[in-house]
C-alpha cells in the first residue's frame, strides 16, 4: 500500500473502488506493507484492519543518485519540480509564489519535468514567468539523476504524498529541498528540509527565496539531507520485506 490518493484525489468511482473492492481484499491478507507510517495510519483508519498485519517498509533511493556528478548543463540556473501535473501537486500555487518570488529578478529559472500542461503554461503567462518556466519532457532514467544534480534547489510542495520518492532523491543528489509539512512529508524529509504550508502561497514565496538565495540555509540542508539519505537503503528495505514474507510464510511463528 503506497498511499489512499485515488480515494481523495481521483473520482467517485475510484472512491467506490476502494471501498468495495480492495477494503474486502486487503482484509483477507496476512500482512500489508506500507511505504511510510503516515501511508500505516491512514491505512489502519481506513481498513480497521488489526494494527499487528500492518506494516512499514520503507522505499529505497536508487544509488545512481548519489553516484552521479553530472548535471544537463542547462544555460541557466534552476529551482526544479519532478513529478506528474495532477491537481494534488499543487502546481498553480507554485508558479504564483515563484512569480512572487524573486527568484525571477535573479535569473533562477523554474524547471518541471513533463510536456506542457496547457492551463500551467496560461496561469505562467499570465503572471508574466513565461519565459522562465520550462517544461524538460519526459527523461531517460538515466538523465534524471543529472537533472537533479544540476539544480539549484528542489521544490514539492504536494498536497498530499504516501512517501515522496523525490525529496530523497534530491538529498541524495546534494540539492536542497523544500516540501509540504503535510501528509507524508515530513516524516520523510526528517528535519532535513524547509518544511512549507502547501496551501499559503506567502510561505512558499519565502521558502523559495531561502531555498533559493540563503547561502547558509542551503548549506545546512544540503549536509542534513546528505545524512538524513542514508536511511533510505533498498538492501536494508528488501531485507526487511523479505522477514515479513518469511513470518507470514511460517504462519507468523518467526
Amino acid at each position: 500500500m503506497h498511499d489512499l490518493t485515488h480515494r481523495l484525489f481521483y473520482s467517485r468511482l475510484h472512491r467506490a473502488y476502494y471501498d468495495l473492492v480492495l477494503k474486502p481484499l486487503y482484509r483477507r491478507c496476512a500482512a500489508i506493507i506500507c511505504v511510510s507510517e503516515y501511508t500505516r495510519d491512514t491505512f489502519l483508519d481506513w481498513s480497521k484492519m488489526a494494527a499487528d498485519k500492518v506494516h512499514v517498509v520503507l522505499n529505497g533511493v536508487c544509488p545512481h543518485y548519489a553516484a552521479n556528478t553530472e548535471t544537463l548543463e542547462l544555460p541557466y540556473p534552476y529551482v526544479l519540480y519532478p513529478g506528474n501535473h495532477r491537481t494534488y501537486k499543487n502546481l498553480a500555487r507554485l508558479l504564483e509564489a515563484y512569480a512572487r518570488s524573486r527568484l525571477p529578478n535573479n535569473g533562477i529559472h523554474l524547471v518541471l519535468t513533463g510536456n506542457i500542461e496547457a492551463g500551467l503554461h496560461s496561469l505562467s503567462a499570465a503572471l508574466g514567468i513565461a519565459d522562465k518556466v520550462h517544461f524538460c519532457g519526459w527523461l531517460d532514467v538515466p538523465e534524471l539523476p543529472r537533472l537533479y544534480r544540476g539544480a539549484l534547489g528542489f521544490a514539492y510542495i504536494s498536497l498530499y504524498e504516501g512517501f515522496g520518492l523525490p525529496i530523497v532523491e534530491a538529498m541524495a543528489s546534494e540539492v536542497p529541498v523544500m516540501t509540504s509539512n503535510v501528509s507524508s512529508m515530513p516524516d520523510c524529509a526528517g528535519g532535513a528540509a524547509l518544511l512549507v504550508d502547501p496551501y499559503s502561497i506567502a510561505e512558499i514565496t519565502e521558502g523559495l527565496n531561502t531555498l533559493a538565495l540563503d547561502e547558509a540555509a542551503r548549506r545546512q540542508m544540503i549536509t542534513r539531507g546528505s545524512e538524513r539519505v542514508r536511511l533510505f537503503d533498498w538492501e536494508k528495505s528488501a531485507a526487511q520485506l523479505w522477514r515479513i514474507v518469511d513470518s507470514v510464510a511460517d504462519g507468523g511463528r518467526s
